[in-house]
Formats: C-alpha cells, structure tokens, sequence
C-alpha cells in the first residue's frame, strides 16, 4: 500500500520547483540540481495525480452504479471503467512503489567493464566471446 500522503508530497514539491524554476530568481548555483529533481518527479507525476484522484472517480462510478434512475447501458459502461480503474490502481501503486524505493548514488553514473581472455586458450576465448556478444 502506498501511503497518500507521500504522494501527495511528491505532487506539491513538484509545483513548487515548477513554479521555482518558472520564476527566473533562483541561484545560479541551484539551478542543475533543481532541474535534475524537477525532471525525475516529471517521469512520476502523471501516475501520481492519477493515484490520488483514484478514490474520487471510483465515488463517482459507483455512484452511477447504485442510481437506479440510469440507464442499464450507462450502468454497464461505469460498472466497466470502474473495473479498469481498479487494475489501473494495482499499476499506479506498483509505479510509485518501485519510484518511492530509495535512490543509489551510482544509478545515474557510468560504469566501465573490463573483459578479457585468461589463462584456458580456446575455451577461455569461447567463454570471452559469448561474454562480449552478451553485452
């Protein structure tokens, strides 16, 4: 379970550093690592405003859904949304999971691999080619 308020954080530091950023009066010497910030929390904060508006449209649906004024077509279609709305839901917590997990300092970084042929002759060669075509 992904915790709301978390989410909801993510949304605000998000306006906050768009306004920031927008504004022209920030320092010079804050400007890359606010750019950085602001443009990871842009590859999450379509799914998560989706997450918190998820309990208002399913109020909605199933709104519809108990009104037996509607039509039986437009219950169906709602009873409908509201089933994808929940196999959205199980992947919007699985992308803010996998978002909210603790960030290395070496992800962003480059990383060099060495691959040699040791001792062994041919099959050292063999192992040493397949290692190669793999990466």
């Amino acid at each position: 379970m992904v915790p709301i308020d978390k989410v909801k954080e993510i949304i605000t530091r998000y306006d906050a550093l768009e306004k920031e950023l927008s504004s022209g009066n920030i320092d010079p010497k804050l400007f890359a690592k606010k750019s950085k910030e602001y443009s990871s929390l842009g590859n999450i904060i379509s799914v998560a405003r989706e997450f918190v508006n998820f309990e208002s449209e399913k109020k909605d649906l199933q709104n519809i859904v108990k009104d037996k004024s509607n039509d039986q077509e437009m219950v169906d279609l709602a009873q409908k949304d509201l089933n994808d709305l929940d196999k959205k839901k199980d992947n919007y917590e699985n992308q803010l999971k996998l978002f909210l997990l603790p960030k290395d300092e070496d992800d962003n970084k480059n990383a060099i691999v060495e691959i040699r042929a040791g001792t062994g002759g041919l099959e050292a060669s063999l192992f040493f080619a397949y290692l190669f075509k793999m990466y």
